[in-house]
């Protein structure tokens, strides 16, 4: 999977406003990502939607993401994350413990993030997938 760059993670928040159904244009790319194979998911990610899940949805929610391309942890990323938060917060910046290790997972294997959160904006070397555009780097060295 390392440098797979066409698979993309999506975050916990692209997910709820996808299964929520609360923004068409969203709802439009997930589905688009999923018909075409590209979606990738990580523990945290699974964690975050389990424990948040309805009763009703859980079953058929819970088979699609066992179906997903799971993204899995290797023991440096634990280094790696906190080194990653020490430095963003050398520069004053800060990210929630699971989006730090979302990032580091998405860095490791060159996969794309999809998130309605800004703050992945402030993880330097990220690929963000944006609909319509695909994906753009953020600020490299910032």
């Amino acid at each position: 999977m390392a440098g797979d760059t066409d698979q993309v993670l999506l975050d916990t928040s692209v997910w709820i406003d996808a299964l929520r159904g609360r923004t068409p244009a969203v709802v439009a790319c997930v589905q688009r990502l999923l018909n075409d194979d590209r979606v990738a998911t990580c523990g945290p990610v699974i964690y975050e939607i389990h424990r948040g899940l309805r009763s009703g949805e859980r079953d058929e929610v819970l088979s699609l993401f066992r179906a997903l391309h799971r993204i899995t942890f290797e023991e440096s990323d634990w280094e790696d994350a906190g080194t990653l938060d020490a430095s963003l917060r050398s520069r004053g910046r800060s990210l929630p413990p699971m989006e730090v290790l979302l990032a580091c997972l998405c860095l490791r294997h060159k996969v794309k993030l999809f998130s309605l959160d800004v703050h992945f904006t402030q993880v330097p070397g990220i690929v963000l997938y944006h609909e319509g555009t695909g994906a753009r780097s953020v600020r490299p060295d910032k």
